[in-house]
This record gives C-alpha cells, sequence and structure tokens, in this order.
C-alpha cells in the first residue's frame, strides 16, 4: 500500500470521526445544521437526535475500520469500506443533494484509485 493511498484513507477516517462529532456529540449546533442543511428547531426534536447519534455511529465505525486496515495492511477490507462509503455518498447524492457525492465520496474515490493503482 503506497503512502498517498494511507494518507488519502486517513483522510476519510478524519471526515467520518468528523461527521460522527457532528451527529453523535454536537447534534444541535449551527454548524451541524449548516453542514447538513437542516433547520436547528428540526435539529432540537429528540427523534433527530437519536437519528443522527445512530448516524454517528456509523461513520466512527467506519473510520475504525479504515484505521484498523491500514494497521494491519488488509487493502481488501480497506477497499470494502471505501467502496461502502461511496456507495452511500452515490445514494445521498441522488436523494439529498448531488454535491454529496464529492463533498462525503470525494476523497473516498481518490483512495479506493490510488489503492487499485498503487
Amino acid at each position: 500500500m503506497s503512502i498517498f493511498t494511507i494518507v488519502l484513507a486517513v483522510l476519510v477516517a478524519i471526515e467520518c470521526v468528523y461527521i460522527m462529532y457532528l451527529e453523535t456529540i454536537n447534534p444541535v449546533s449551527e454548524k451541524t445544521a449548516k453542514t447538513f442543511g437542516i433547520d436547528m428547531q428540526v435539529l432540537k426534536d429528540a427523534n433527530i437526535q437519536s437519528l443522527l447519534k445512530n448516524q454517528g455511529v456509523y461513520n466512527g465505525l467506519l473510520a475504525l475500520g479504515i484505521l484498523y486496515s491500514l494497521v494491519v495492511s488488509n487493502t481488501s477490507l480497506l477497499g470494502a469500506i471505501l467502496i461502502y462509503i461511496i456507495a452511500v455518498a452515490i445514494y445521498g447524492g441522488i436523494t439529498v443533494d448531488k454535491s454529496i457525492i464529492l463533498k462525503q465520496g470525494g476523497v473516498a474515490i481518490l483512495a479506493l484509485g490510488s489503492l487499485l493503482l498503487f
């Protein structure tokens, strides 16, 4: 696995941790509202907070999976996680906002390309 792939994968993990932070630790904030395009009043709803926190756990586990795959040099696991992240970004792009494909999936696409090429 090349150093370029490792750096890109770490950036994807950092992005997942940041999303986890917004969704799980700080779900009712101006930054969370702006990032996800959700009104503050909606974010204050207990059901929405539960949903966000659940999603946040998934993002945190994705970050852990990426970091674990890097530590044990498991390229198959890393590739599978990156494909999952890209698929979710494409789904978000189709169902919510096209910009999600690049915002959430851009670095993952680069990391997967690097993994496959190098």
